[in-house]
């Protein structure tokens, strides 16, 4: 489904992503993880068409999507979430998700009935009338994917979507992204917080300084001598 080779991101004299190549097979969940400062946010904004790569080619479902502005990508089945929620607050919950909908659908009946049909897989049908700013955070993280699956993705960008969240919370989240894979939904996941990638992802991708030292399964993956030292440091 999407497949990136030698991608690189300078900015100045920092190299932020470096010579970066990977596959993501339809249907599955990839983690993206590293240390703070690794290059994850930046690979995502490349992929989602915010900032282009300074070299290197993404190709989704065969066609390169260099150049293409985020409006673009997303038409092409590839929206992204982001760390911090970002709701419209003073608009209800039903709205914001429309917003999302307008990406597919240009006429308001259509979109509302995709938001209200998107509200109710992520189980936020109940506030559909609630405005944005008066959710807890689970519920905003639950309003994050519901915008993103508005636009009809074939891969979702996950960019930390359990930061923040208590353990009950956590465990919520990672039912809501397994019945989305389920359905048909491709995966990419950022993320810190290690239960949520040893229990979603198929593969693991880790990044250092920029640079990918390893992939493998999450078992391979805790077991990497190079992963413990970029993780740990080398004495550890």
């Amino acid at each position: 489904m999407l497949e990136v080779s030698k991608l690189r991101r300078d900015f100045g004299g920092l190299t932020a992503v470096h010579d970066l190549t990977f596959k993501v097979e339809a249907g599955e969940i990839v983690g993206l993880i590293g240390p703070n400062g690794a290059g994850k946010t930046t690979t995502f904004s490349m992929l989602a068409g915010f900032i282009p790569p300074t070299s290197g080619d993404i190709v989704f479902q065969g066609k390169s999507i260099l150049g293409l502005k985020p409006h673009q990508v997303c038409k092409l089945g590839v929206t992204r979430t982001f760390q911090i929620v970002q709701p419209f607050p003073d608009m209800t919950i039903l709205e914001n998700v429309m917003v999302g909908a307008y990406a597919r659908y240009t006429g308001t009946v259509d979109a509302r009935r995709k938001a209200l049909e998107v509200l109710e897989r992520v189980n936020l049908a109940h506030k559909a009338n609630t405005l944005g700013k008066n959710l807890n955070l689970l519920e905003l993280k639950r309003l994050e994917i519901g915008k993103a699956l508005a636009t009809e993705p074939s891969l979702l960008l996950l960019d930390e979507v359990a930061a923040g969240l208590k353990d009950a919370e956590v465990d919520n989240i990672l039912v809501l992204v397994r019945q989305l894979n389920k359905e048909g939904i491709t995966f990419l996941i950022v993320e810190h917080l290690m239960k949520v990638i040893m229990n979603l992802s198929h593969r693991v991708i880790v990044l250092d300084f920029g640079q990918m030292i390893a992939q493998g399964t999450p078992d391979e993956i805790t077991k990497d001598p190079a992963v413990l030292e970029a993780y740990l440091g080398k004495e550890a």
